[in-house]
């Protein structure tokens, strides 16, 4: 098992004998461990989260704690998505889990507190495999302080998923600080290259252009997009005046710098409008995996991602 919320030992809940019947937090368990049990009986972990989001489907919001009961098969969903490796699937899932929780976010129950700092946990792991470290930080930090919380409350059952969580931030801290290590060394390489193509030293520009490149998508991963988009039009200069022609080089840092845009709400439609003509020049040259990764970029930018960037607005500290 990945080092998710659904992992063994994460909550500590009581043994299926000392449970009690009917409540939230034995029908959660109950859940959990059957999906565990899917989940080693299987090796299509994809098929167990679907079986969970259609569970959560089925459930009628006028029912009675409608929105928590629809959110728990999603949260665990989320989980299962990610043993399966399927880490864009479990992002659009935790958005439409944020989306159905968020309709409730002023709740600060046990039950309640529970499925948000799991699926904020959970959150954090898919950030930090997408590199995207600024974001993990801060998802991982309001699952702590959920933990903390509950902890208080219930140490014998929420303690090690406390533990669990400042575990998982320690990781988290180290990727941070590899990447600020990282940008530092680029930026001392981008201003070495830089002082070389103004010397006129041969190749300088070529080694420029991949600084500039590695510069800007760190920067990405610490979650500084405006930069990042400075730093890859920079290199995308650069090049232009290496190659006038658009070549497969031009059209990888293009690629870049439309993500990157797409990740500010005021350069979004920049970013749209960049990648759906980089997506025509992908078609006509025939360049099927760069086509299929722009039509990715193109379907997040509908904003039904959004929440993941404004969850933290939305439920209270």
């Amino acid at each position: 098992m990945k080092t998710t919320s659904l992992e063994n030992g994460f909550i500590t809940f009581p043994h299926n004998s000392q449970r009690g019947g009917d409540d939230f937090l034995s029908a959660y368990a109950a859940l959990r461990d059957s999906t565990l049990e899917a989940l080693k009986d299987t090796s299509d972990c994809s098929a167990v989260a679907a079986k969970l989001l259609k569970a959560a489907q089925d459930i009628d919001l006028d029912e009675e704690n409608a929105i928590l009961r629809k959110a728990t098969p999603m949260q665990i969903a989320v989980a299962a998505l990610i043993e399966a490796g399927d880490y864009d699937k479990a992002l659009d899932t935790s958005a439409d889990t944020l989306t159905v929780m968020s309709q409730e976010a002023r709740r600060k129950d046990e039950e309640f507190l529970l499925i948000l700092g799991c699926l904020l946990h959970d959150l954090a792991f898919i950030h930090n495999m997408r590199k995207e470290y600024k974001a993990a930080e801060r998802t991982l930090s309001k699952s702590i302080k959920i933990f903390e919380r509950l902890a208080k409350l219930n140490t014998e059952q929420y303690g090690s998923a406390h533990i669990n969580t400042l575990n998982a931030s320690t990781s988290v801290y180290r990727s941070h600080i590899k990447q600020v290590n990282l940008l530092a060394h680029y930026q001392v390489a981008t201003t070495t290259y830089l002082n070389m193509v103004n010397g006129g030293i041969k190749n300088a520009m070529d080694r420029l252009i991949n600084s500039l490149q590695d510069e800007g998508l760190t920067l990405m991963h610490l979650g500084k997009y405006k930069d990042a988009v400075r730093y890859f039009s920079r290199a995308l200069k650069y090049l232009t005046r290496l190659q006038p022609d658009f070549s497969d080089r031009h059209m990888e840092l293009s690629v870049m710098l439309g993500q990157a845009l797409l990740h500010n709400i005021t350069t979004r439609q920049k970013g749209v409008h960049l990648l759906n003509t980089l997506l025509q020049k992908a078609i006509k040259n025939k360049d099927n995996d760069t086509a299929e990764k722009i039509n990715g970029l193109l379907e997040k930018q509908s904003g039904r991602l959004d929440i993941i960037g404004m969850w933290h607005k939305i439920f209270p500290r």
